[in-house]
């Protein structure tokens, strides 16, 4: 059962990523000014990779067994 979970984590954290990306082209290339946008993408880019790494780490330390102990494959 962990296995079907950390398959369709795998999936959901590369989605997270393809939306940064996504917001990170959307503010490069919509600002008005250069400046603003590596501001932008900057603090963007920070915030997005300190909660991508907290997620991530929050994921690994759950207790699947614990968690689900009747459904085994």
């Amino acid at each position: 059962m962990s296995q079907i979970l950390s398959a369709i984590y795998i999936v959901l954290f590369f989605s997270y990523i393809l939306m940064g990306l996504f917001v990170v082209f959307h503010i490069f290339r919509y600002s008005l000014k250069k400046n603003y946008a590596v501001f932008g993408i900057t603090l963007f880019l920070s915030v997005f990779t300190l909660l991508l790494i907290t997620n991530f780490l929050l994921f690994l330390s759950l207790p699947f067994d614990q968690l689900i102990p009747n459904l085994s494959f």
